[in-house]
């Protein structure tokens, strides 16, 4: 018997003796590498947006500071507005009469404002310059007023407040009636100081009974008591006739130092945020479709879309 094994039939073998596992091994992995998507691939997607982003950089940067300063400068431009705040005690009924014509027109007389426009038109303007907002806890309500500088929103707060002071007073039937039952309510109450006199006097006296000396104190209690009724409803009275007044007043119309509007720091920061969002979204549009033109394939396929809408 031979002593050397003999290869299996089953295995070719070049001139040599050699068979080709290796070739052959090798062979079928790169195969498989080729299949599957391999890390060169997403290596390479992510280099093109690292390229795309190194060769418009200047476009995003510069591109976005310029709107930026564009933004700034329009902010500078746009009017200024500010605003006078005051706070007073108030139902919250009095916010709706602040902003009826019985108030603001004769505001917009007095303070010569909209004189080159129609009275309805200068109302409307002016309401939209007057907010008013009622605490839900503390039911206090707050006054603002926007205008083009300080000493005018603090002018036309002052006026708006007086003259709904006005307005919150009775006139004409309501207001003799007020009249007629305060001077009732006085009446009373000094008769009542009288009667209270006479019968303190009495239950002084020394010539009194014990029983009648009871019914003069029960009578001077009850007296007591209709001379406090009749001095609250004197003070309620005065209240309604005198109407709102300066008494109410919490917070005095502000002087503001600063305008509300525009915020220019903010309106810069915003149109620059949008602009650098705006030209990404630009650029990586543009260089997905560099890429598209690129690969026949997808020339094909977009030549196809085309072709379907009638495009070419």
């Amino acid at each position: 018997m031979n002593s050397h094994s003999q290869p299996s039939t089953n295995t070719p073998i070049f001139q040599n003796g050699t068979a080709p596992v290796l070739e052959i091994s090798n062979k079928g992995k790169m195969e498989e590498i080729q299949r599957r998507p391999g890390q060169s691939e997403i290596n390479g997607s992510f280099l093109d947006i690292l390229l795309a982003l190194a060769e418009n950089a200047r476009l995003l940067v510069f591109g976005s500071l310029g709107v930026g300063l564009c933004a700034l400068a329009i902010g500078f431009m746009v009017p200024q507005t500010y605003q006078s705040v005051s706070v007073l005690q108030a139902d919250p009924s009095t916010a709706s009469v602040m902003l009826t014509a019985a108030v603001l027109d004769p505001v917009i007389v007095s303070l010569g404002l909209g004189k080159d426009i129609a009275v309805d038109e200068a109302r409307r303007q002016l309401r939209d310059q007057i907010k008013t907002s009622v605490g839900r806890t503390d039911k206090l309500l707050t006054l603002t007023v926007s205008a083009g500088s300080p000493q005018q929103a603090q002018t036309i707060a002052t006026a708006v407040i007086q003259r709904t002071f006005q307005e919150s007073r009775p006139k004409g039937t309501v207001r003799l009636r007020l009249e007629a039952q305060l001077a009732e309510a006085r009446a009373r109450f000094k008769n009542a100081q009288v009667v209270g006199q006479i019968l303190y006097q009495q239950l002084g006296g020394s010539g009194t009974g014990t029983n009648a000396r009871a019914e003069v104190a029960r009578g001077y209690a009850e007296l007591l008591g209709a001379t406090s009724a009749a001095q609250n409803q004197i003070v309620l009275l005065e209240a309604q006739l005198e109407g709102l007044s300066d008494a109410q007043l919490v917070q005095l119309p502000t002087l503001p130092d600063n305008p509300s509007h525009p915020k220019k720091g903010l309106i810069a920061i915003s149109a620059t945020l949008t602009a650098g969002l705006a030209l990404l979204i630009f650029i990586f549009i543009r260089q997905s479709l560099r890429n598209t033109l690129v690969s026949g394939t997808n020339s094909e396929k977009l030549l196809r879309i085309r072709k379907s809408m009638g495009l070419g």
